[in-house]
């Protein structure tokens, strides 16, 4: 009977080598409003350090910022979606404009990466989002909704079912029905026409992503979950929220329930403290027309969120995993599709990348605008973690000279 993977017993090289490519992790987090792109992108002439990026500076040498970047799209708020897809796919209904997309990178990767842990992937929330602004999309450009309450993801994480054989049989039939459903959609194919088989054959899709999430559960539902002190309460504020999510995020991936995470950070919802006050979100922050004090308040929530990245930074280099720290085994992509708030730009993008076995070397990256599409950054990302990947979304090629 073969052992479980041990710390305390050397592997051969062949194995060792194909246990790190099963064990890499990738965790996307995104903001909504963008960051303040006068203190966020590294200059090379300037050597001064961004406001934005100092509380990071104690992890100087493990993490990359990459500017110059972007989709080519111009959508402003409507194109934030984009980030993690590389595309912006407007439809206009009257007045209004619905955005579709495509599958993100977290939801690309999570296909090779998490074959095998209990779930696919996470999707987290600071606060609560709207499911046009959602930060993960499937494969056919189903938005997938982030959780904000804590104590739901953490039983989802680590509470038992008080039942498992009762939990297999709902999922069963569970899945009975939506085969039932799926025949009686096939025997539309006939009578409509073909932009609605397009959609009807999207259901389908739809549908089959629903049956293999239920199976991986029905082949989970008898494994006890982790064990974990007990989450007690819910968080008030936005960046505490934040901080219990990215602390979730870290058990989940030592504990490997997942390998794939996402978190939001939406425009509002949970309160923000600045200075004491309770502010209900920083959209007005964010346009802030170049009004000294206003951006100042932006900056000030937004080194907030930095704090937060850098909290979680140290918690993964505080996890040990085989021979290497979960910081080293996993990619922590930080970014928006929303380069700057107050002109609604989808240019020049904020991206950091940190942890994973990419080649940080303390320095930054700062590409002419317009030249490198942030998707060529994907495609490195991918092929970093083991993922047969030469294009994603509208690439032109990969970056891996500069990063692997």
């Amino acid at each position: 009977m073969a052992l479980p993977f041990l710390n305390s017993l050397p592997l051969p090289t062949a194995a060792a080598s194909s246990l790190d490519v099963a064990r890499k992790r990738l965790v996307c987090v995104g903001t909504f409003l963008g960051m303040y792109p006068g203190e966020w992108h590294p200059t090379k002439s300037d050597g001064s350090i961004p406001r934005l990026l100092e509380p990071l500076m104690a992890h100087r040498k493990d993490f990359t910022v990459v500017s110059g970047t972007d989709h080519g799209i111009n959508g402003g708020h409507k194109g934030t979606p984009s980030f993690l897809s590389g595309v912006y796919k407007p439809e206009y209904i009257g007045e209004s404009i619905m955005v579709r997309n495509e599958v993100t990178l977290d939801q690309f990767a999570a296909k090779t990466l998490s074959h095998d842990s209990r779930y696919h992937s996470l999707q987290l929330g600071a606060s609560e989002g709207k499911p046009t602004q959602s930060l993960s999309w499937d494969e056919n450009g189903v938005p997938l909704m982030s959780q904000a309450d804590p104590v739901k993801v953490f039983q989802k994480l680590f509470v038992n079912d008080l039942n498992p054989k009762a939990a297999s049989r709902a999922m069963g039939f569970k899945r009975s029905v939506l085969d039932m459903v799926a025949e009686d959609a096939k025997a539309l194919q006939n009578e409509i026409g073909y932009e609605d088989r397009e959609k009807v054959d999207a259901y389908f899709s739809s549908i089959r992503d629903v049956e293999k999430r239920i199976e991986r559960q029905q082949q989970w539902v008898n494994t006890p979950k982790p064990s974990v002190p007990p989450l007690m309460e819910r968080p008030t504020t936005f960046h505490e929220n934040l901080d219990l999510m990215f602390e979730l995020t870290a058990l989940a991936l030592q504990h490997d329930c997942t390998r794939v995470a996402s978190i939001e950070l939406p425009a509002g919802g949970l309160p923000i403290i600045y200075k004491g006050a309770q502010l209900s979100g920083y959209h007005g922050q964010s346009h802030h027309g170049k009004d000294p004090e206003v951006v100042e308040e932006l900056v000030q929530i937004e080194l907030m969120h930095m704090r937060s990245l850098e909290k979680f930074i140290s918690r993964l280099k505080g996890i040990q995993d085989g021979d290497a720290s979960l910081f080293d085994r996993t990619q922590i992509l930080f970014g928006s599709g929303l380069g700057n708030g107050s002109s609604h730009s989808n240019k020049n993008l904020p991206v950091l990348l940190a942890g994973g076995d990419l080649k940080h070397n303390g320095t930054d990256l700062i590409f002419e605008e317009g030249k490198v599409p942030l998707t060529n950054v994907f495609v490195t990302m991918l092929q970093s973690m083991g993922i047969e990947a030469d294009r994603f979304a509208g690439s032109t090629g990969n970056i891996n000279n500069e990063l692997v």
